[in-house]
């Protein structure tokens, strides 16, 4: 038994007429006899009653018909949803977002992006950089929100991005500090400091993220003294309110940092570099949602 059977069978049982169905779908009477006959034997179901001027559903083919007339339209329908997920109008995307980054604008994004493609199903997860740019790399994760620490890292894993916003850097002091009273510091005033530094995941630096701050540094000529690691903006607001270092981090971290009462933060100067936050994407991955969600990023 096959499709066309079924739509021969159909049209036959709705129009009681082997030659309006020979004609529909241009072959001859006698195809459409044979394709009965062979559905007929297969099924072991005598479903048509004919003589040579009339014809007429058995019982069995009633029921068989609305069977039949089912199966078509759920296979119809099947298929449309498939073209649909090839052209990235229903399907499933995945996205990442790093810990603690929190962007208003974000939130209008995805409303937008859900209001476009209501049968696209959107999961969410966050984590460190590293990790995300991994899971972007073995595709678990289809699109990442994401620093970019380094141009040619990302170029040479394939990943290709769109830049979502440039924030400023701003330094965070305890309040006790001596600079604390300052309105904008440059990194050659902290040479003498001890430092913090903010880990975004344990696969960090395999895109670039020691390397490339490291190099903010050396650039304002001195390496940084670091004396302690933290998992995220909130430990490393606590250190720095302890008096345990200073941390340089980019604007947004304020949003998600608790002990503000106990610090204070100062804007670096303009020169200094921005802190780039991407929607990035494997090259590889072939999820055709990915392009339809990238299209609300401007």
């Amino acid at each position: 038994m096959n499709l066309r059977q079924l739509e021969y069978f159909v049209s036959v049982a709705e129009t009681l007429s082997f030659t309006k169905t020979a004609e529909k779908f241009y072959i001859s009477q006698t195809a459409v006899t044979q394709q009965i006959k062979a559905l007929e034997e297969q099924i072991e179901v005598k479903l048509l009653k004919r003589t040579k001027r009339h014809v007429e559903l058995t019982p069995a083919g009633s029921i068989f018909l609305t069977e039949s007339k089912a199966i078509l339209n759920r296979t119809e329908n099947a298929i449309q949803k498939t073209k649909k997920a090839a052209t990235g109008f229903t399907g499933n995307i995945n996205l990442g977002i790093i810990e603690g980054y929190d962007n208003p604008d974000l939130p209008g994004i995805l409303r937008s992006f859900r209001t476009g493609y209501p049968n696209i199903s959107i999961s969410i997860q966050e984590g460190g950089a590293g990790p995300l740019y991994l899971q972007l790399l073995n595709q678990t994760l289809d699109v990442v929100i994401n620093a970019r620490f380094s141009y040619s890292k990302l170029e040479d894993k394939n990943i290709s991005y769109k830049i979502m916003k440039k924030y400023n850097l701003i330094v965070m002091l305890p309040t006790s500090h001596p600079l604390a009273y300052r309105s904008i510091l440059n990194l050659y005033d902290l040479k003498n400091d001890s430092f913090i530094f903010t880990s975004f995941g344990d696969a960090e630096d395999s895109f670039g993220h020691f390397e490339s701050t490291m190099a903010h540094f050396i650039r304002s000529g001195f390496t940084p003294h670091i004396v302690q690691h933290s998992a995220n903006f909130n430990t490393t607001a606590l250190m720095v309110a302890a008096n345990m270092g200073i941390a340089v981090l980019p604007s947004y971290a304020l949003s998600s940092s608790r002990n503000t009462g106990n610090l204070v933060t100062i804007p670096l100067d303009e020169e200094a570099d921005k802190f780039e936050i991407v929607a990035a994407r494997f090259n590889e991955n072939a999820n055709p949602t990915i392009d339809k969600f990238l299209s609300y990023i401007k």
